[in-house]
């Protein structure tokens, strides 16, 4: 757990789970780990073989990955029982993320390569019942490369569950739905939709522990960028870099997370930028840059500060 400082831990083993991509490698699955939070130590402990899952989600005993095939699938596993529950099609390609609402026993999954989004209603025990609903997106971004068309990265609820944020890279919009039970199914209804900055490809997203502000990450220029509510109205306040000054190179915004004190934002920038970065939390929800910066080169890891 993150506490008031970003760096303190506590003795505590907690269960960590991994995913990863097996295709033209010898990754097997989703790894398990016993994590140790204060020496870091991972001991494995045991393997779950399926194919490319990238993205996991956990409510109990019950695991739920996406399998990053061409042809995509949720699976259901059960880790007390040790067995696969059941899958089911994303009817897309590539799915690369899966979140559970808080409140109501549905499952929201995005389809990366073929821009949609699936919501599945589950049963009791935790497997998939079937597949509620089912939207396909359109348009398409300034990068000609990258956004060609719609790139679904992600859902994220909020923290009582009445709507779901949807972060689409490749038309630099992030789309809010609330989820509603019609004639027996989930459905998705929309509310907003909420512009990024163009060209910058959002991928995940954070909420401030008030949840008038959410974070942005936005994958293709390396950037976070802060929304605050105003009027029922989500208002871009503040864009902040995930590099050094100067740097001049390959973006990659993976992540986003906030402490769960509520105190600093943690992101991360893969390509050559290749850092973690600390944002500290300020009264009025934008972000103030530390001169902490993580940045990772070759088999060893180094620390770097920057002005």
């Amino acid at each position: 757990m993150l506490g008031g400082s970003p760096y303190a831990t506590y003795a505590q083993h907690t269960k960590m789970y991994v995913g990863t991509y097996t295709s033209n490698s010898d990754s097997k699955g989703v790894y398990i780990f016993d994590f140790d939070e204060k020496t870091g130590q991972a001991i494995l402990s045991s393997t779950i073989v399926m194919s490319n899952p990238s993205f996991l989600a956990r409510k109990g005993n019950i695991l739920y990955a996406v399998n990053e095939d061409t042809q995509g699938q949720l699976s259901a596993y059960d880790l007390e029982k040790g067995i696969l529950l059941n899958q089911y099609s994303t009817e897309g390609m590539h799915p690369c993320h899966v979140a559970l609402s808080p409140v109501i026993p549905v499952a929201v999954v995005s389809n990366y390569s073929s821009g949609s989004l699936c919501l599945y209603s589950l049963n009791e025990d935790g497997s998939i019942a079937h597949m509620d609903d089912f939207l396909q997106f359109k348009g398409s971004g300034p990068d000609k490369k990258r956004q060609e068309g719609p790139h679904i990265h992600s859902a994220f609820f909020t923290k009582d569950g009445s709507e779901v944020y949807v972060s689409d890279l490749g038309t630099d919009k992030i789309y809010v739905f609330s989820i509603e039970q019609r004639d027996g199914k989930y459905k998705f209804v929309k509310r907003h939709e909420i512009p990024t900055k163009a060209g910058g490809g959002p991928r995940h997203l954070a909420f401030s522990k008030d949840q008038q502000t959410f974070y942005s990450i936005l994958e293709l220029t390396g950037e976070v960028q802060v929304f605050r509510k105003s009027a029922n109205e989500w208002k871009s306040v503040q864009i902040l870099p995930l590099y050094s000054p100067g740097f001049d190179g390959e973006h990659g915004g993976a992540d986003i997370k906030i402490t769960e004190d509520g105190s600093y934002v943690l992101a991360t920038n893969r390509g050559t930028a290749n850092v973690l970065c600390i944002y500290e939390i300020l009264k009025d929800g934008k972000l103030k840059k530390r001169t902490d910066y993580f940045r990772f080169g070759g088999l060893t890891s180094e620390f770097e500060c920057f002005s």
